[in-house]
C-alpha cells in the first residue's frame, strides 16, 4: 500500500490544525437577560406564606425559580410579602407560577388574567413575550391555574 502523497498529507494537517485553533479561543457567547419582578397576592395584598415562584419558558420548558418569603400571620394590617424580583434568559415566552413551600402539592397558583380571590370562569397561564433588557411585572393570583411540569416543554393550557 502506497503512503498518501506529501501535498494531501500537508493539505489535511493544515486543515486539522486551522480548526484546532479556531475552536480554542472560542468562549460561549453570555446570555441576555431580562428582569421579572412578581408579586404574589393570595387575595389579602400578598402571601402570607412562602413560596417558591417560577418562571418556565413555554417551548423549552427552562425553569428559573425565586424564593417568595414569609408575609407576616395574623392580625397584622400592614400588606404581607413585597415583590420579588429575579432574572431570566430572554428572549423566551414564560409562564409564571407559585407552589407554598409548605405543601407544594397542595396549593399552587398561576399568572392568569383572573384577580386574587375571585372565581375565575377561565384560568389558563398568561404568557409572557419576554425580550433581552426588559422588565416585566408579574401578579400570580389564580388557586384554580394549571401548573406546568417543571424543565419540560409547557402542555397546559396558556395563551
Amino acid at each position: 500500500m502506497k503512503p498518501p502523497s506529501a501535498p494531501w498529507s500537508a493539505a489535511i494537517g493544515l486543515m486539522l490544525a486551522a480548526l484546532l485553533c479556531s475552536c480554542v479561543g472560542v468562549t460561549p457567547p453570555e446570555p441576555q437577560l431580562a428582569t421579572v419582578t412578581v408579586t404574589f397576592d393570595m387575595g389579602g395584598g400578598g402571601a402570607g406564606f412562602a413560596a417558591t415562584i417560577y418562571a418556565q419558558e413555554v417551548s423549552s420548558g427552562k425553569t428559573f425559580k425565586s424564593f417568595y418569603p414569609a408575609g407576616s400571620h395574623g392580625l397584622v394590617v400592614l400588606p404581607t410579602s413585597p415583590p420579588v424580583s429575579f432574572t431570566v434568559e430572554a428572549p423566551g415566552t414564560y409562564v409564571f407560577y407559585a407552589t407554598l413551600i409548605e405543601a407544594p402539592d397542595d396549593y399552587q397558583y398561576g399568572a392568569t388574567s383572573c384577580r386574587p380571590a375571585e372565581p375565575c370562569p377561565r384560568s389558563v397561564l398568561k404568557a409572557v413575550k419576554v425580550e433581552p433588557g426588559g422588565t416585566y411585572s408579574i401578579t400570580i393570583a389564580d388557586r384554580a391555574a394549571p401548573i406546568p411540569t417543571q424543565n419540560a416543554p409547557v402542555t397546559v393550557p396558556w395563551e
